[in-house]
């Protein structure tokens, strides 16, 4: 007689389902916002401070130099918002205050995705910001430009 013995007891394992992800706030990312405009106004002050010591006055005052520093700082903006968004969902604002932007999935931003966020974000702060005050009372917290691109902001 074969009998097979198994001492073993029967574990069944029971996986909690992930928490929900928290909305990044609307202040959060007010800060977050704040914090990326003064990035952006530094590298560009070292953008003209560059140009100043690399040829002096005379140079700010070239139109060569004076057209790439007006193209610097009306591109800087969004060609930042775009890549940091794509690349990592985060731009240093964000990072300080410990949010992120993902599609509402919960994936990372493609660059068509990131490019359609930074467009409807234009949008959305045009009417003296009310796009993005719409963010403030909705529950979820995402602004015009959140529901237009499909996209959410996050805690990190």
């Amino acid at each position: 007689m074969s009998e097979t013995l198994d001492s073993s007891p029967e574990i069944e394992l029971v996986y909690a389902a992930p928490a929900p992800p928290r909305p990044a706030g609307f202040w959060r990312r007010g800060v977050a916002l704040l914090l990326d405009y003064i990035f952006i106004t530094v590298m560009v002050a070292l953008a003209g401070g560059l140009v100043t010591a690399l040829w002096g006055e005379s140079g700010r005052s070239a139109r060569v130099v004076n057209a790439a520093l007006t193209a610097f700082r009306w591109f800087l903006p969004p060609l930042y918002a775009v890549l940091f968004h794509w690349l990592g969902g985060q731009t240093m604002g964000k990072i300080v205050v410990g949010a992120r932007v993902v599609a509402l999935d919960g994936g990372g931003l493609s660059l068509s995705r990131a490019i359609g966020r930074a467009l409807a974000w234009v949008l959305a702060a045009l009417p003296v910001g009310l796009g993005l005050a719409v963010a403030a009372a909705r529950r979820d917290r995402r602004g015009l430009h959140d529901l237009l691109a499909g996209t959410r902001g996050e805690r990190v």
